[in-house]
């Protein structure tokens, strides 16, 4: 997209615009044949990928995403407002009034920020960014915001903020074939770029690739992995006073709620036990992704009175507890995998077999199914699972099918 395009599509083009993405048909092809009667071959491609572009992001930001305007790089790179609200919850309790958001991108942070009340600069070295930024910040009467283009880390001007907002780009060989892999060749700016813009503010907050390793900016702070409905979305190093000091969390949300645990990297690792669970008990939890990320669920388990099950796998088991942080089976039956052990263990539960789950086990889901099908009672899962290196069948029950009560 270039800036003439952008003209075009909040000026002479935005009445055409706003019809086609309330009215406009659902088939790209037929879209494009139509609106070719009405607009330039180029004015009819630019409006389809907007319209496309604003559909397909109603998952991420919602019913404002039809006034919004994207790119289909930045709208895959933007924090949704979920997560954007986490951040600038977290520093609005800590006081912040001003946000310089570096790297700004489409915006999606800066409407957070000036959602709570913050004054938001912002800036990218692209300058359709900024403008895209700017447009959808008036999409929530929320824009008088200031803004500058500028190449980071090298800022044209002093910035008057009480706090930054990084998230640099990244261009990884490993993103672009389809593997998640950590390279911070690919980060702009670059890790010598991202501590001098650090030292420029006394707290912020650095969104970071999921696969990077703890510490390698050494920069002190707080590194955060964010979750919502168990998707990890985010990894934030909180600098400056917004950091715990030496801590180590995970945030996840389920339906608007949070849930936070911290620790700290080294009592994460201390909490690993050579001396896992013997077999499964009572209950079995599988954590989320953002926990299994961090390497915290070892430490979570720890203080919440749950064993691992092996210390090849993230899985606890134990007693009964209710958290955003974990997914809890009640076990009804469980044994060593050997032949036949799945149909026995099923009918002495009494239930059939609703879905498959493994973890360090090589087993089929569909081929499994498929076998046991059939049996008679109500549906269950059965889980593959590891115990002392001992590869292991469980029946199991959400927790949402039983009657638990949390843990206190």
């Amino acid at each position: 997209m270039t800036l003439d395009d952008l003209d075009y599509l909040r000026g002479e083009g935005s009445g055409l615009l706003a019809r086609w993405t309330l009215e406009g048909p659902e088939d790209p092809l037929r879209s494009v044949q139509a609106l070719r009667k009405l607009a330039s071959p180029a004015q009819s491609t630019l409006i389809q990928e907007q319209v496309t572009l604003r559909r397909k992001s109603q998952r991420k930001f919602g019913p404002r995403a039809l006034s919004m305007l994207f790119t289909r790089k930045l709208s895959e790179q933007a924090s949704g407002p979920e997560v954007a609200g986490f951040k600038s919850d977290r520093m609005a309790r800590a006081g912040v009034r001003s946000v310089a958001d570096l790297c700004c991108g489409l915006g999606g942070d800066a409407t957070s920020f000036a959602l709570r009340g913050m004054e938001v600069h912002l800036l990218d070295a692209d300058p359709v960014a900024v403008e895209l930024a700017r447009h959808n910040l008036s999409t929530v009467d929320r824009a008088a915001a200031s803004w500058q283009t500028s190449f980071l880390p090298d800022f044209a001007s002093p910035l008057d903020a009480d706090a930054f907002h990084l998230d640099p780009d990244r261009r990884t060989k490993g993103r672009e074939q389809g593997e998640d892999r950590w390279d911070d060749k690919g980060l702009s700016p670059d890790s010598d770029g991202i501590r001098r813009i650090v030292s420029r503010f006394p707290r912020g907050a650095v969104k970071l690739p999921a696969a990077a390793p703890v510490g390698f900016l050494e920069i002190p702070g707080e590194h955060q992995y964010i979750g919502v409905h168990d998707e990890l979305r985010e990894l934030i190093l909180w600098a400056g006073d917004l950091a715990r000091p030496g801590a180590l969390s995970v945030a996840e949300s389920r339906d608007g709620t949070w849930e936070e645990y911290a620790s700290t990297l080294a009592d994460a690792q201390e909490a690993f036990s050579d001396d896992p669970a013997e077999s499964p008990l009572e209950w079995i939890h599988e954590p989320v992704k953002a926990l299994v990320r961090s390497h915290l669920f070892a430490a979570w388990g720890r203080d919440h009175g749950l064993n691992l099950l092996d210390n090849s796998m993230a899985w606890l088991t134990g007693k009964a507890t209710k958290s955003l942080l974990v997914k809890s089976y009640r076990v009804l039956s469980h044994g060593p995998l050997k032949a036949g052990s799945e149909e026995s263990l099923l009918r002495e539960a009494g239930r059939s077999c609703a879905t498959v789950k493994k973890r360090g086990v090589a087993v089929v889901p569909d081929q499994m199914m498929r076998k046991l099908a059939g049996l008679p009672g109500e549906g269950a899962t059965l889980c593959y699972l590891r115990s002392r290196g001992v590869k292991w069948v469980v029946v199991c029950e959400p927790l949402d099918r039983t009657s638990a009560e949390p843990d206190s």
